[in-house]
């Protein structure tokens, strides 16, 4: 039996640059078995109601455009995974070492993660696709995790939906008076969620007991797992 006996695959496409989305397409399209029922930019993507019945899904992780979260992947993966546990998603990206988003396609329960410079030849992508190797890797520097207070209890994915659809990253840079106890009501709600350990600024653990991480952490565990940049603090008037 070769790569194009069986039944007919169905491969879905999701990116949000268009000439990587067709040209992905029309690779794949030329290819015998294989047959790309969509093509959709990751908006879209989460909310289709055709993921039931295909086989493959070869979804690109970033767009470094977003304002909310470079890695809008992880969202589709997701949803692809709540609406057809058997599809076979393979992530496509050019953050191959970054740390986040391989915790992040991990948690949610990608199958496979390929260089997208990998994949630029049409053969090996056909190749892929049809038979896919590599399983999304550990991070490349297990202290990365630490440092930013993640540990193999925590949620990320659930901690950056949860800090978006509250807009904590734009709460906390006009924060005032962070000792107050609405702020340290914000610290619990977010952390009951996330589950991080509080770590000091270089990356240890604090000399005094500290059970809830710091506003400041917070800031830094977000730009970590989304690579968008918060903004400065907002001066106090008076």
């Amino acid at each position: 039996m070769t790569a194009t006996d069986g039944p007919e695959r169905h491969v879905v496409i999701v990116d949000d640059d268009d000439i990587n989305r067709h040209g992905l397409a029309a690779i794949l399209r030329a290819a015998p078995g294989l047959r790309v029922v969509a093509v959709l930019d990751h908006e879209r993507a989460t909310t289709w109601q055709g993921w039931p019945g295909t086989h493959v899904a070869l979804v690109d992780a970033a767009d470094e455009r977003r304002e909310d979260d470079h890695f809008p992947g992880v969202a589709v993966v997701a949803a692809i995974r709540a609406n057809s546990p058997d599809t076979v998603v393979i992530v496509i990206t050019g953050h191959f070492l970054n740390g986040a988003v391989r915790r992040r396609m991990k948690e949610a329960r990608a199958d496979y993660f390929y260089h997208r410079g990998e994949l630029a030849d049409a053969a090996v992508l056909v190749a892929t696709v049809r038979d896919p190797r590599r399983v999304v890797p550990p991070p490349i520097d297990p202290e990365e995790e630490i440092r930013h207070g993640v540990s193999r209890h925590s949620l990320v994915n659930r901690a950056v939906r949860y800090a978006l659809e509250r807009d904590l990253p734009a709460t906390i840079a006009e924060r005032r008076n962070p000792r107050s106890r609405a702020w340290e009501r914000l610290r619990r709600e977010f952390n009951r969620v996330a589950e991080l350990t509080a770590m000091t600024s270089d990356g240890r653990t604090p000399d005094r007991r500290q059970d809830l991480p710091s506003l400041p952490q917070i800031s830094r565990f977000l730009q970590w797992a989304t690579r968008v940049k918060a903004a400065p603090p907002q001066a106090d008037d008076g």
